[in-house]
């Protein structure tokens, strides 16, 4: 009785409709996952004045949005994401500078990079073409208002803005998502299950 019950399963998971639903359910699951954040370590602070506030991993949803499934085989069906940052991002870890520096953009740098491009290249060549003076400064690329501003005693001043943090290794908590749980399991076990009915 065992034997043909499993045999009925393995022939109900061999239908694509079959492989389609249940791929379809685990990515969404693991989707949801980035969704609630439960658990996830909080926005450093550099990273929620940069971006705003924000849950984690929800800056953009290009994460959330590639986690996909494909039928491999008739009894195979792989989850995954195409995302070279996910390991990462689940795992935690530390990113290194490969040559000098990781920039860090610091509060602002956004709107600039919608409006010059997301990469520091980018900026610092718009902010350039459009007259600022760009400069280093310890740790920190900066850049200087075209005018003197008067300060709080009516002297004019010049008024710096930095853009981004130069650092030679950042450490990225761990922020797991891509997994199934075990209520998860039984609700895939569930439609599995749901598919014998129909035999």
């Amino acid at each position: 009785m065992a034997l043909e019950a499993l045999d009925n399963l393995a022939k109900a998971l061999q239908t694509p409709g079959k492989l389609v639903t249940i791929g379809g359910m685990a990515a969404e699951m693991i989707r949801g996952k980035i969704h609630k954040g439960d658990g996830f370590a909080a926005l450093s602070p550099a990273t929620a004045a940069y971006r705003g506030a924000g849950r984690p991993l929800q800056d953009t949803g290009a994460l959330r949005d590639s986690i996909t499934f494909k039928v491999v085989d008739e009894r195979t069906v792989s989850v995954g994401t195409n995302k070279p940052y996910a390991t990462i991002q689940n795992n935690g870890g530390v990113i290194r500078a490969k040559k000098n520096w990781l920039w860090i953009p610091a509060v602002g740098t956004r709107q600039l990079q919608r409006r010059y491009g997301y990469s520091p290249t980018d900026v610092l060549k718009g902010l350039k073409a459009e007259g600022y003076s760009i400069f280093r400064k310890g740790r920190t690329m900066c850049y200087r208002e075209k005018r003197k501003k008067r300060n709080e005693s009516g002297r004019l001043q010049n008024v710096d803005h930095v853009l981004y943090y130069l650092k030679k290794s950042v450490e990225i908590p761990a922020r797991p998502f891509f997994f199934l749980s075990d209520n998860d399991m039984d609700l895939l076990m569930r439609e599995v299950g749901s598919a014998l009915e129909q035999l």
